[in-house]
């Protein structure tokens, strides 16, 4: 697995601009391993509140740029949260 870090840093200009074009906020991007497998965790929120149809469509979005770019060599698991669901 290349470095996390690494990783971040080179998927987080289009994560931010997938979250622009979506008028959301992308607040962190982790990625880590836990029990279940290595995960890739974005946070994101809408100023007027986000909804769960906002982590669908970011989820869409990025994880369509994350096969596209064949950047993570492991089995990972894409997860999209916000800081509060309306």
């Amino acid at each position: 697995m290349r470095e996390t870090q690494e990783i971040i840093e080179r998927i987080k200009g289009k994560a931010e601009e997938i979250a622009k074009d979506l008028e959301l906020n992308l607040h962190d991007i982790k990625m880590f391993r836990d029990k279940k497998g290595w995960v890739l965790r974005f946070t994101i929120s809408r100023d007027s509140g986000t909804s769960i149809k906002d982590c669908e469509i970011y989820s869409k979005r990025i994880g369509s740029y994350l096969d596209e770019l064949d950047l993570i060599e492991e089995k990972y698991f894409l997860e999209v949260q916000s800081k509060g669901i309306k």
